[in-house]
């Protein structure tokens, strides 16, 4: 069993950090370990597991190794823009020699320019309904922007898990997060098997559902989806706030039907207080009228 790998230090530039937790995530989706990527790269398995310890950025030539070793058939070119950006915030450099892209010349004279006019007013784009459309757009925008990397989508998807309010927006990510790793549920049933098999049946039901899934069912989940332990917090602290919410919830609601029982039986206590004396007087009223028939002898006859 290949031991589990170390955590990463802490104080590392958040690009850093985005290029080693993909890189994890993509060699634990191919299933090989250090040792076997190492050999199949014709590199130390030390190389290799260096890579991915945060301590320093490795060499364009083995985070691109690396990568295809994996089996990665996409664009490389945003995993050359993630390792520029990890070299140009760990070095604090902005040298073609770092991160290979053209240094802009510095200006020696300062020349007094015509300030611009203000752009025109652009129209407020309409926000989407949902939390899921939200992320969705969020990922539209990375696309567009070479600025931005798809490393950073693990960042998206933990704003996403801040707005959750309820079971249902959880339940929408845990299906965003399976389209994501464009996984079926066949192969979450076989990814499954690590820890507990869960049927494809069972995924289905909770997938479609609205409760909150356990901790234990969660934690068996992101794990078949590929999910490093680093970004699992999250995901437990929402379904745990939410759960949270809803205990309390349920609390206020037995409170405020208790307090109008106890309002109800007020009520119904000041009424008859309230119509007491006019019963009373009723019946003092009454009764001689029903007697007043009834003879000496038959009112001797009803006492003892």
């Amino acid at each position: 069993m290949a031991r589990p790998e170390k955590e990463i230090p802490i104080d590392i530039a958040m690009s850093h950090r985005s290029l080693v937790l993909d890189m994890r995530s993509l060699r634990q989706d191919s299933g090989l370990t250090i040792s076997e990527l190492a050999k199949k790269i014709n590199y130390s398995p030390t190389s290799v597991s260096q890579a991915t310890n945060g301590k320093k950025v490795p060499s364009w030539d083995l985070v691109q190794a690396f990568v295809q070793g994996c089996g990665y058939e996409g664009d490389l070119e945003r995993w050359k823009r993630a390792h520029r950006a990890a070299l140009r915030d760990t070095r604090g450099t902005t040298s073609s020699e770092d991160t290979g892209e053209t240094p802009i010349p510095r200006l020696t004279l300062v020349t007094r320019r015509r300030r611009p006019d203000p752009p025109a007013p652009q129209p407020v784009p309409v926000q989407p309904e949902g939390l899921l459309a939200l992320v969705q757009q969020a990922r539209a925008f990375e696309r567009r922007d070479k600025r931005v990397t798809s490393v950073t989508s693990g960042d998206h998807m933990h704003t996403a898990l801040a707005l959750c309010t309820t079971p249902e927006d959880v339940i929408e990510l845990m299906n965003e997060l399976v389209n994501d790793k464009k996984l079926s549920l066949k192969e979450l049933e076989e990814r499954s098997r690590r820890h507990y098999m869960i049927s494809d049946s069972t995924f289905t039901q909770v997938l479609s559902g609205n409760t909150l899934p356990t901790t234990e069912w969660l934690h068996i989940f992101l794990s078949a989806c590929g999910m490093e332990e680093e970004r699992m917090v999250m995901w437990h602290f929402t379904v745990t706030r939410i759960r949270i919410s809803q205990m309390r919830q349920r609390e206020r609601q037995g409170a405020l039907k208790s307090r109008r029982r106890r309002e109800g039986l007020r009520g119904l206590v000041k009424v008859f207080k309230d119509k007491s004396s006019l019963i009373l007087l009723t019946a003092a009223l009454y009764i001689p009228i029903v007697l007043s028939p009834l003879t000496h002898k038959q009112l001797m006859a009803f006492l003892p």
